[in-house]
């Protein structure tokens, strides 16, 4: 979703979401956001961000091609540890490199790098092109058997059980203050990776770029929308919650932090037990986590619709994404 901010600003929406298969629905999920840097020095990181999500989906693909039991949890972690990260970080640069080529920079583009404040030591796009495509990336590959998870720069992997409890899936990072972040820009980007396989996936997995997290006022807040969202799983259903996303994003993005937001679930039904229940409209965690801000006027990007996608992990590929 473009956030309010970014409408006030005249700003594209710089996050970018996808996920495989296109249906969202099969036995194998698999899923991606990334954030593109508002910084006035990338000014084509929205175009960054796709790149990013192509290049880690095409590498997915390939691990998944493996068809791995989870007798091969072993092998599975050390091909992910040894060759993700600097797989993504060489085949996004050659991404962006043909870009460039395609598309050179234009003389305003590098004006406006250069025309707002910025330290005098700062890298540029002209002596460093891969900054003007700076990006975050995130992806989550949930199959029957086992669950890998990468990450470079912000944004939050959260992964839910049957009842309810909420733990990050991909512990943060030390090392950067306020709104700093690693990138897939940054000098030797694939240090900056933290890459988690684990066995048997949760019944449900939250992928989100910064906005989302920024748009509570405590990490309990955050952590509990996770909690609700299971609760409402198991007494509406997925459609249910598919069907209000784009109403809570909005909600979220004019009276929180205003930055674009992007949200993705991936589900595995047949692993959340039906309680039914009382009907509900409110959002999860609605009471009390709000940041407060000037909210925005309730606007639609005609040509970017809402950020939030679930995706339904089923080994019988029943239901909808």
């Amino acid at each position: 979703m473009r956030g309010a901010s970014h409408v006030r600003s005249g700003l594209e929406n710089q996050d970018a979401i996808g996920w495989l298969p296109p249906d969202g629905v099969g036995s194998t999920i698999i899923m991606s956001v990334a954030d593109g840097h508002s910084d006035a020095r990338c000014f084509r990181s929205a175009t960054g961000a796709r790149f990013a999500i192509e290049v880690s989906h095409a590498l997915a693909e390939a691990l998944v091609a493996n068809d791995f039991s989870k007798e091969d949890l072993t092998l599975v972690k050390r091909i992910v540890d040894a060759d993700v990260a600097k797989h993504i970080v060489r085949s996004w640069r050659h991404r962006v490199e043909e870009d460039i080529v395609e598309h050179p920079f234009r003389e305003e583009e590098l004006a406006q790098a250069t025309s707002r404040e910025t330290p005098a030591e700062s890298s540029q796009p002209d002596a460093d092109p891969a900054l003007a495509y700076g990006t975050t990336l995130i992806t989550a590959v949930v199959t029957a058997s086992f669950m890998a998870l990468w990450q470079i720069g912000d944004g939050d992997i959260v992964a839910v059980t049957d009842d309810g409890r909420v733990e990050r899936a991909v512990p943060h990072l030390p090392g950067l203050l306020g709104n700093e972040t690693m990138s897939l820009c940054s000098e030797e980007a694939w240090r900056y990776f933290n890459v988690v396989v684990t066995g048997t996936p949760p019944p449900l997995v939250l992928i989100s770029t910064d906005g989302f997290a920024n748009s509570f006022k405590d990490e309990s807040g955050f952590l509990q929308f996770g909690s609700d969202v299971m609760g409402l799983l198991s007494t509406e259903g997925f459609g249910a919650v598919n069907g209000r996303l784009a109403g809570w994003l909005t909600e979220m993005s004019q009276v929180a932090s205003g930055d674009d937001i992007s949200l993705g679930m991936i589900v595995h039904p047949d692993l959340i037990t039906s309680t039914g229940g009382a009907a509900t409209t409110s959002r999860p965690g609605h009471v009390g986590e709000a940041v407060s801000s000037t909210p925005a006027a309730p606007q639609e990007d005609p040509e970017q619709g809402p950020d939030c996608s679930p995706a339904v992990s089923d080994a019988e590929a029943r239901g909808s994404g």
